[in-house]
């Protein structure tokens, strides 16, 4: 019999038939359609109960569900969901913060899944090499995202994220990318919760466009508050996958919800989501579902009102950069990076080789071998 070709209701039918209408035994019937009595006996009940019905599968899904969450946990949870736009884990952290007792963060996310509010995601493999600075202010992060029309503006969101605790310092709207405007918002940064070891960017913030040599502008300004600029490297984002995980919470979170119609309440929003809700009401998963303020303090290294001149050991080697970046030693011309134009750099000769620094970082180190006199390398 060739069962698979035809319609399981249909067969079920033709059982029912065999045994009523053409007086098959039902062990009869149930050998010739190579089912066991039990079941045969199903059908036929079901065939009796309900003569009009389809003999289709019925749903296992059991009538009643005692441990279903209550309604009024259910109607918190999508509160929370259409306040802040967060997933089931952090949404379950937040309540049970509040005292709640919720179920697990399967449940909170099927209670989502169920009103509508998500959608199940596919799982990609992905292979990730996580790192994380081990107290505050020993690493920031920072980058510019966006470009997001606001009344009729371009508009590009600078991020500043400290990289042990989540901490969002700022997210200020810029009109462009460039280093000057990162500057603004980072030495504010600065004034108000002190200045980091290192900071962390892409390469736009480096000597790019400058032969990938010496440094640039921006490092220079850090080099001269003793922080360590760090970069990076070309076309690898995992790098401040950090900044990278920030992005994609503001698409999710924030960006469906914030004001356009004008840069005042743009800005505002920004500000409110940053201090009112990320940072002390949104649990991360990456700090035990806790919000980055319980990981944050303010750095102990303040803010000098003005940035300060750098200063050589006495008797050192010094050589003032030149406006095309570069510098004069002996008849040879060493670039050493445009954003140190106007500012002094110090040499240290060694046996084969000419070393440049600019204040502590080494900027250059070339093989007197490779010298050539009247070029610039």
């Amino acid at each position: 019999m060739p069962w698979n070709e035809v319609p399981m209701s249909e067969l079920r039918l033709a059982f029912v038939k065999l045994v009523t209408s053409l007086g098959y035994s039902v062990t009869r019937a149930c050998r010739e359609f190579g089912i066991s009595r039990k079941t045969g006996y199903k059908w036929l009940h079901r065939a009796q109960q309900q003569p009009t019905m389809p003999l289709t599968d019925h749903s296992r899904r059991p009538h009643a569900s005692p441990q279903r969450t209550p309604a009024d946990l259910e109607q918190q949870i999508l509160h929370v969901r259409d306040r802040f736009g967060w997933g089931g884990r952090k949404i379950r952290a937040f309540l049970r913060q509040q005292g709640l007792n919720l179920p697990s963060r399967q449940t909170v996310q099927q209670v989502l899944r169920r009103h509508g509010r998500v959608q199940p995601r596919s799982k990609e493999p992905a292979s990730w090499q996580f790192f994380e600075r081990s107290a505050p202010n020993l690493l920031w992060q920072l980058d510019f995202k966006g470009p997001i029309e606001v009344a009729r503006q371009r508009l590009f969101p600078f991020v500043i994220l400290d990289d042990h605790s989540r901490y969002l310092l700022a997210l200020h709207p810029c009109t462009d990318c460039t280093m000057a405007s990162a500057w603004d918002v980072l030495w504010q940064a600065f004034a108000e919760v002190g200045l980091p070891d290192s900071i962390l960017s892409d390469n736009a913030f480096g000597t790019r466009g400058q032969n990938d040599l010496g440094v640039s502008w921006f490092e220079a300004q850090l080099l001269r508050l003793d922080i360590t600029p760090l970069h990076g490297r070309p076309y690898h984002p995992q790098t401040q996958g950090k900044c990278e995980r920030l992005n994609g919470t503001l698409e999710a979170e924030l960006w469906p919800r914030i004001r356009r119609d004008s840069r005042a309440h743009f800005e505002q929003d920004l500000t409110d989501w940053r201090t009112a809700v990320y940072n002390t009401l949104r649990p991360h998963e990456a700090l035990g579902d806790q919000p980055p303020l319980s990981r944050w303090r303010p750095s102990p290294r303040h803010c000098p009102a003005t940035l300060p001149e750098v200063l050589y050991p006495t008797g050192a080697v010094l050589r003032k950069v030149m406006n095309r970046g570069d510098i004069s030693w002996h008849g040879y011309r060493i670039l050493v990076g445009a954003g140190l134009e106007g500012q002094y750099v110090r040499l240290e000769e060694r046996e084969a080789e000419v070393a440049v620094f600019y204040a502590r970082k080494q900027v250059r180190c070339l093989a007197r071998t490779d010298l050539v006199k009247d070029r610039i390398l």
